[in-house]
């Protein structure tokens, strides 16, 4: 752990053991790209070498406790002072049980987006689901909430591979970085890629650099670094300009502070992971434990050595037996009982269980993570009860949806700038694309009951609008309204019957059980 000075508010200085460096989160800020690439890229190198030594350690720890190799606990040889005694090792991963339910709750049911224009069955929604369904961006989602929800900031590329295809996908967050305007709009400059071209030897680094315009092509040896050269046999070129008109690295932010969701919890981690393990070797060394013979140990004639009785006694343990005799004084009379017994340590057993109790119980309160074992927590709670104990988890989802929303609205801002150059067929679509338009729906994915969903659009619909309807009912279908509209256009006419209660002149719901008569008050309605 770095120690690090750290000046009060009366000008004094403490030293404070810190588990991340204070600059661990650091936004890297320029005064703009032509700074990175002056004196042989003397400030690109520093970014690069603080962003390996400060932040990388930290968002690598991050994702280990998310794969249950907990440091504290691992650290060392040794653990416990005696060498002779238990030393388990018990590792609970807590980091992925938070991160996982974090992102089953925030993209555990697909993200909608939708353009909202006054054509119902708009070109441009046909072109971004074609888009997202190419590049996954289900899973692309999941991927970037659980990197975010581990590590505090996630980051995505976009691209054309060999085939001339868009691609979109996720970066490594400990090898990525955003670098930002040193002023008021901290508009984004460019996303930095490093990576090695041998992972047995990391002096050497290519270093991608993605620009409003151009990617800039590094490498860093043992000269400093410098452009790659231009490669006419493989099509290569140390600058390429990209027409996406922004950096094509977009950087997501899990909350304001970049900051893990458990990021502040790690030591109730290693507090936890110790009292389970200091419990595991109290069980080991009880099986272990001493035995200690008051009297004396009854031998024949031949067991005449120190080595021999100890074997002897083995013997006698194996065989669940023991001879002893009772102690004699100087006289050489019996003086004194016999008894045979093992030493181990008491354990409070009770207040061994409160004490690790309480720390599961400040492990998910300080996280705002439900404990899914808790008995208040499970059984026939509704919809709403159930809200009410993720209140505080959702609060934070609030938070986290926000900066992902603005996140994904330049995904698609990137996919509307690019698509034209790429596909005349379909890319005319965006000629006319407005951001603004762009509707991105999450839905919390809470337990629900489809009957009751049902039901409440029974009860409400002569109040709403069919589409309206349709879009409540696409949480039970999961079909969107624009389709359910025209699988209901296409039944055949002896068939159609209304799936909803019709409304009438009097605002109330009445159901209609005759074809002809409902046809007819739903062509009214239209």
């Amino acid at each position: 752990m770095p120690v690090e000075n750290f000046k009060n508010s009366q000008g004094l200085v403490n030293k404070l053991l810190r588990r991340f460096h204070s600059e661990s989160r650091m936004i890297y800020r320029a005064p703009g790209l032509d700074s990175l690439f002056k004196k042989n890229y003397e400030l690109l190198e520093k970014f690069i070498q603080h962003h390996q030594e400060k932040q990388a350690p930290r968002i690598q720890e991050l994702i280990d406790y998310a794969e249950g190799a907990n440091h504290t606990i691992l650290e060392g040889e040794q653990r416990r002072k005696e060498e002779d005694m238990s030393d388990v090792r018990a590792v609970h991963n807590f980091g992925k049980v938070i991160s996982n339910f974090k992102r089953g709750y925030l993209v555990g049911i697909p993200i909608q987006v939708e353009y909202m224009d006054e054509d119902e069955e708009s070109e441009v929604d046909q072109v971004l689901d074609k888009i997202a369904k190419e590049n996954d961006f289900y899973n692309l989602n999941r991927s970037l909430v659980l990197d975010m929800s581990r590590t505090g900031r996630a980051f995505e590329i976009q691209y054309f591979n060999k085939k001339e295809k868009l691609v979109v996908k996720r970066l490594d967050p400990t090898c990525t970085f955003a670098i930002y305007e040193n002023n008021l709009d901290s508009e984004q400059i460019c996303g930095i890629y490093y990576y090695s071209p041998d992972p047995f030897n990391q002096d050497d680094l290519y270093i991608d650099v993605y620009a409003a315009d151009k990617v800039y092509h590094l490498v860093r040896d043992k000269e400093g670094i410098h452009k790659l050269e231009d490669d006419p046999d493989n099509d290569f070129k140390a600058e390429q300009i990209h027409g996406f008109e922004f950096p094509q690295i977009t950087e997501h932010k899990n909350n304001d502070a970049s900051m893990g969701d458990y990021e502040s919890e790690l030591s109730l981690f290693d507090l936890y992971d110790a009292a389970q393990s200091d419990t595991a070797n109290y069980m080991a060394d009880l099986a272990d434990a001493i035995l200690a013979l008051f009297g004396d140990m009854t031998f024949p004639d031949d067991i005449d050595t120190a080595e021999k009785q100890i074997e002897y006694m083995k013997t006698m343990r194996k065989a669940r037996f023991m001879h002893l005799s009772p102690p004699k004084n100087a006289e050489g009379e019996e003086s004194g009982n016999v008894d045979a017994k093992y030493l181990y340590k008491q354990y409070d057993v009770a207040g061994t269980e409160a004490y690790k109790s309480r720390l599961e119980k400040n492990i998910h309160e300080f996280t705002s993570t439900p404990d899914m074992n808790d008995e208040k927590f499970s059984g026939n709670n509704s919809g709403e009860a159930m809200k009410y104990k993720l209140i505080g988890l959702d609060q934070e989802r609030v938070s986290t949806q926000a900066l992902f929303e603005k996140g994904l609205r330049q995904r698609y801002r990137l996919i509307s700038n690019i698509y034209p150059k790429i596909d005349t067929e379909n890319g005319g679509v965006f000629s006319d694309f407005d951001i603004a338009k762009l509707k991105i729906t999450f839905t919390p994915n809470l337990p629900k009951s489809d009957s009751e969903i049902v039901k409440l659009i029974k009860e409400i619909y002569p109040m709403i609008s069919d589409e309206t309807a349709f879009k409540l009912l696409e949480k039970v279908t999961g079909v969107k309204p624009s389709e359910e509209k025209r699988r209901l256009a296409d039944e055949e006419p002896d068939t159609f019957e209304p799936r909803l209660p019709v409304r009438t002149e009097d605002n109330n719901a009445e159901e209609i059980t005759e074809t002809d008569e409902a046809r007819e008050i739903l062509e009214g309605q239209e």
